[in-house]
């Protein structure tokens, strides 16, 4: 089986690289306010195709999305995107513990996982999902309840959204 990983990486830097220099030139890069997706139906295509190489989607996080009850998914994305461009360069310059519950939006805070932390697999490595999005209340109400989980990937620079949009199941819980 040939070894991907160099050539991914090479690819990832390549987009990094085109990126900054469409920032230097002054055009936009990123979305909008209005590219964001509405419905859940067009929430992994908007993220495949406005977050390449920023932020990936891991399985069990595409298939919470295709069985989300979470019924704001406007704020969803916009979750999503702060964490494909401010978190990502607080993460790229080192930052980690400088995320700790900073405001999203209102009610909506980065927070670290705590005792809720968990490891997944991701492109043939194990990795700790440890922080997570999440909004304000004490609810487990599906249709209420935000969590975004995620972990930094330092070799491609990227965030991997491990699960969302709801509450997991964990030891904690």
């Amino acid at each position: 089986m040939p070894n991907y990983r160099p050539r991914l990486r090479a690819a990832n830097f390549r987009i990094f690289d085109l990126l900054e220099k469409m920032k230097a030139r002054g055009d936009e890069v990123g979305n909008s306010a209005n590219e964001l997706p509405k419905i859940w139906g067009n929430f992994v295509e908007w993220c495949d195709a406005n977050l390449a190489g920023q932020l990936s989607l891991a399985p069990a996080a595409r298939k919470g999305i295709k069985n989300a009850e979470f019924e704001d998914v406007e704020t969803v994305a916009r979750c999503i995107n702060w964490l494909a461009t401010e978190c990502r360069e607080w993460r790229k310059k080192g930052g980690d513990g400088s995320l700790r519950e900073v405001i999203v939006e209102d009610g909506i805070r980065n927070s670290p996982c705590g005792g809720d932390e968990y490891d997944v697999d991701w492109q043939g490595r194990r990795y700790t999902a440890d922080w997570h999005v999440k909004n304000g209340g004490n609810t487990r109400d599906p249709k209420r309840c935000l969590r975004i989980y995620y972990f930094w990937e330092p070799n491609s620079q990227q965030i991997v959204v491990t699960d969302m949009p709801a509450h997991r199941r964990t030891r904690m819980s």
